[in-house]
């Protein structure tokens, strides 16, 4: 009888190994389905994509079949009916393509290519596309970038630059009608035609776009304010697409929108709020094309979600309108009503959606699912079917021994619960004893071993850890830690009530939840109570950074591109004017006072634990001086403090920076740690 070789720890390098779903797009005969496959690629030091179809069938698991080759392939779009599939195809210092597959031939065609990349592409019919893409003004055309980088940048606004896409201020994203009628594809913007707009088009970054079902109009979202860059406010506007009328906006007042389509039904549907200067939940709204009188989808407490991948942010199926919904740790879909606002939930469990597609009756639902034991993979849903189309990984994920997390609820200080998940060494962790451990303990055994701890903190703060693959907790729990990840008030998941307990709070409540999830692992009976550290990133940064300033219980913490100080937050992160009021809860003019009071910086005398600071160097987000500041303060404390830049990279460093990047973390990370708890 052959015996089963014995699992391992997850090691770093197995990052670069495991590949996940991506995007997931249907075809329209509701049968096959095309979908992305990613992963790191050290080799290249990118990270890859490419597209595979699955069309053994509903219902059945199949293989996966390649459709396509290219460096970075995603972002599949079927035209109406079907024969022609368009992707994106991006390369390293490449012009971003537009590729177009011919379904019955497989024959690919190049269509047309943008210098600065597309952020969204959609069929209008048979030959034609709509896109949004970011456009130079025609004196930058055939200047080489080293010329461009030479050139002053002169500015008038605030939002002159965004995280991941570099600056902005003199190529704002448009939209653009392509033409396939010829053997050369025509680029049209909508901005060089006749028509009266009603703001500076060209001069306005587009966020979001949708075509009516007889192709004569495209609603987008647009920031036509001017003063968009103080408030973060946008607007909806439906515009002909031949010129032919005035354009019309159909927002009153600035909201903050981030998805909009037109549903085949004939009416618009949008994802956001109306308030752009209230922190909250996005839900959806119908929009009436002729009045533009508008009613919110139900008063349901969920945060609406847009569709990864799918071109407007929104899957449209019969009578209704499909989105995500985080809730307590999980991501699930969520069916909005359109007459009645009811909601139904026709994918849940303990797992996380991350993109999916539908057939137009929604009767099948096939989705990008990560649990806490595999990446994303493709998944299908009829009713209450559930069957997994591709499966990944297998080969390497036999031979790994994963933690496994427990889902546990805290009291905290006034006895409100908190969820948390931890997350312990799994079997094949051999302990590591220091001096303070009984020499004569057996190495092989766990049972009375107690291992150093890890508070972990997300982003967000409206955000949430729960049921997915995480590589960060599993690399740290086959290091030997015992990790806890909670959700403290201002979390995602647990209703806008709780998101938004922070506002004007940061620090207090928030710190009181971080705090009994400590105390939480801290009484764990396999835990060394002396040997705890802490570590987030982004707003998991701030609250680090918030927690060494106000004790010295760590003994280690990982503060990563982290907020620290609010006063210059406001003036250096792409969307800092907006964001920090809003979250702060004060004019940063008016009230200055309250700005310093709730930044970490303020209280860094006061740090006596051992730091480790990680920052990317074009985060444009929450800049580096926020880490360089706090890197002053602990110095200049004389306590332990280490600083790592990271070159190249944004704030998206730990979940989409170069590979070779990714596992230099995980080496400094890990290497810290284990020097000072042991």
């Amino acid at each position: 009888m052959n015996q089963q070789p014995a699992r391992r720890p997850i090691q770093p390098s197995d990052l670069c190994e495991l590949k996940a779903v991506g995007s997931v797009t249907m075809h329209p005969d509701s049968v096959s389905v095309v979908y992305s496959i990613t992963w790191p690629d050290l080799e290249t030091d990118t990270n890859r994509s490419q597209l595979y179809v699955h069309s053994n069938g509903v219902g059945v698991e199949g293989s996966a079949v390649q459709l396509t080759y290219g460096h970075h392939d995603s972002a599949a779009a079927f035209s109406p009916q079907g024969d022609k599939m368009v992707f994106i195809r991006r390369a390293p210092d490449q012009p971003a393509k537009i590729m177009m597959l011919d379904w019955a031939s497989r024959q690919l065609t190049e269509i047309v290519s943008f210098v600065d990349g597309v952020n969204d592409l959609t069929w209008i019919d048979e030959t034609r596309l709509a896109v949004l893409a970011p456009r130079r003004p025609e004196d930058q055309m055939g200047i080489d970038d080293e010329e461009l980088n030479r050139r002053p940048r002169v500015v008038t606004h605030l939002d002159y630059r965004f995280n991941g896409r570099g600056w902005t201020h003199d190529r704002p994203v448009q939209p653009a009608i392509i033409g396939l009628g010829s053997d050369v594809a025509t680029v049209n913007y909508l901005s060089d035609t006749g028509s009266e707009r009603g703001y500076d088009m060209g001069a306005t970054d587009h966020g979001a776009m949708g075509v009516s079902p007889d192709g004569s109009l495209i609603v987008v979202t647009a920031g036509s304010d001017e003063d968009r860059d103080l408030t973060g406010a946008n607007h909806i506007w439906v515009h002909p697409i031949d010129g032919s009328q005035e354009s019309r906006r159909l927002t009153e007042t600035g909201g903050r929108w981030n998805a909009v389509t037109w549903h085949p039904e004939g009416t618009i549907i949008a994802v956001g709020s109306t308030d752009a200067l209230r922190p909250g939940f996005s839900r959806p709204y119908r929009f009436d094309v002729d009045s533009a009188e508008h009613a919110v989808l139900g008063p349901h407490d969920v945060n609406a979600s847009p569709v990864i991948g799918v071109s407007g942010g929104l899957a449209c199926v019969s009578g209704g309108v499909l989105l995500s919904g985080p809730r307590r740790g999980a991501v699930d879909v969520d069916r909005y009503g359109l007459d009645d606002g009811s909601m139904t939930t026709p994918v849940a469990g303990k797992f996380q959606v991350l993109a999916f597609d539908s057939s137009s009756d929604g009767s099948r639902i096939v989705a990008s699912i990560t649990s806490p034991d595999r990446p994303a993979e493709l998944w299908e849903y009829r009713g209450d079917s559930a069957t997994r189309l591709v499966r990944l990984n297998d080969e390497l994920l036999d031979q790994l021994d994963l933690a496994v997390p427990e889902s546990v609820s805290i009291p905290s200080s006034d006895g409100v619960m908190v969820e948390a998940f931890v997350i312990r060494p799994p079997a094949s962790v051999k302990p590591r004893f220091d001096s303070s451990n009984d020499a004569g303990a057996n190495d092989d055994a766990q049972s009375d071993h107690k291992w150093p701890g890890l508070v972990y903190v997300h982003g967000g703060p409206m955000s949430q850890y729960g049921h997915c693959f995480f590589d960060e907790f599993q690399m740290a729990a086959a290091e030997g830690f015992v990790v806890i990840a909670g959700n403290p008030r201002g979390s995602d998941g647990y209703g806008e009530q709780w998101a938004q307990a922070v506002v004007g709070t940061m620090g207090t409540i928030d710190w009181d939840d971080v705090t009994a999830i400590t105390d939480h692992l801290e009484a764990q009976s396999d835990v060394d109570d002396a040997r705890i550290g802490i570590g987030g990133g982004s707003y998991g940064g701030f609250m680090a950074s918030w927690a060494i300033g106000h004790t010295n219980r760590y003994k280690a913490a990982l503060v990563e591109r982290a907020v620290t100080t609010w006063p210059s937050m406001v003036g250096t992160s792409d969307i800092g004017s907006p964001f920090v009021p809003a979250m702060v809860g004060a004019d940063p003019d008016l009230n200055p006072e309250e700005l310093i009071k709730q930044s970490p910086l303020t209280y860094a005398a006061n740090i006596e634990t051992p730091t480790l600071i990680l920052h990317s160097e074009q985060d444009w987000r929450c800049p580096i001086e926020q880490a360089e500041q706090l890197f002053a303060a602990i110095r200049r404390n004389g306590v332990e403090v280490t600083l790592a830049r990271f070159p190249g990279e944004n704030h998206e460093l730990s979940r989409s920076g170069s590979p070779k990047h990714r596992l230099e973390r995980f080496e400094l990370v890990h290497d810290f740690f284990r020097r000072h708890l042991g």
